[in-house]
């Protein structure tokens, strides 16, 4: 055979030996990884010894390097957590709330799992709350975004969405959208309420939540100049609160704004009774002096109305 056809054949083989040969920073694939692999145990035994020294940079290397590598290897749960704790310690929180996130998605049966979802959720009400900052362009400290805050709060409910802190992350969500205001996040706001009012009804927060959405509505109500519609459905929501939960705390507060929207829909048909009686438009003026009497059973307005309806009654 000739030399030409001797490096025509081991061209390929030169070809595949690179393929396969790679670097120690080329991800593997989780089939290729085991449980007892030395050189993932290797790794992280070297993450602890740099944590025991204080070295955290070098022990968040390797536990990073474990848990991208080698997802399969025994310790790798650990690895996560450890992770997610040096950068809780560390001062960057959002980090941490990630790494946290690994060990509740990737390794459930983790003995690290409830403490890693109690630390998630720690970090998601401390940003809701505003007790978390953020670099911007390495100058300034920024609160966390509404954006990134309702994604994290998202997560911790998504990640146990039958445990307490499902119900905790949905409010706060609502409560998020609701101070941050504008009639989208208005909207987003409503959204999470009702969402925690159909899917944990027998929640402690879902009388609040309930509450909320009426309040809302209210005040969008209140910005565009009395908008009916927003008040039918502030009124709505003030109703549906009595019944689903008659016994709470919220039912008397709703009791009171619906008292308020009452008292304030007849002092509005008893002035656009006077315009039209000034008007002259009789007809219409006794039509909202009767809807004034009607919806008041007693009182200064309803007493006038009555008066205004026999007078201007008579032929």
């Amino acid at each position: 055979m000739t030399v030409l056809k001797k490096a025509a054949l081991l061209l390929p083989l030169a070809f595949l030996g690179a393929s396969c040969g790679g670097s120690d920073d080329t991800p593997r694939l989780a089939r290729e990884t085991r449980m007892s692999d030395p050189a993932a145990q290797a790794l992280f035994n070297e993450g602890l010894a740099a944590q025991k020294a204080g070295k955290t940079k070098r022990a968040l290397k390797r536990y990073r390097t474990v848990t991208l590598k080698y997802p399969l290897f025994l310790s790798a749960h650990e690895a996560a957590y450890r992770r997610g704790k040096i950068l809780e310690a560390d001062g960057e929180p959002l980090e941490a709330f990630d790494a946290f996130n690994d060990v509740l998605t990737k390794y459930p049966a983790s003995p690290y799992y409830a403490d890693a979802m109690k630390r998630q959720q720690t970090i998601a009400l401390n940003a809701a709350n505003g007790n978390i900052t953020e670099s911007f362009i390495g100058l300034l400290k920024t609160r966390v975004s509404v954006k990134d805050t309702a994604e994290m709060l998202t997560r911790v409910r998504e990640n146990a969405p039958r445990a307490p802190s499902a119900e905790l992350a949905q409010f706060t969500l609502g409560r998020l959208y609701q101070k941050d205001g504008g009639d989208i996040n208005s909207d987003r706001a409503i959204q999470a309420y009702r969402e925690l009012t159909r899917d944990y009804p027998d929640s402690k927060y879902a009388p609040n939540a309930q509450l909320q959405i009426g309040k809302i509505l209210l005040a969008s109500a209140r910005k565009g100049n009395q908008d009916s519609a927003n008040l039918d459905r502030a009124r709505q929501a003030f109703d549906d609160l009595l019944i689903a939960y008659p016994e709470s705390e919220e039912a008397s507060l709703a009791k009171a704004e619906l008292a308020k929207l009452s008292a304030g829909e007849i002092k509005r048909n008893f002035d656009i009774a006077e315009f039209y009686r000034k008007k002259g438009n009789l007809s219409s003026a006794i039509f909202y002096y009767q809807e004034t009497v009607k919806r008041s059973k007693s009182g200064t307005l309803h007493d006038q109305a009555q008066s205004w309806i026999k007078k201007l009654s008579r032929p």
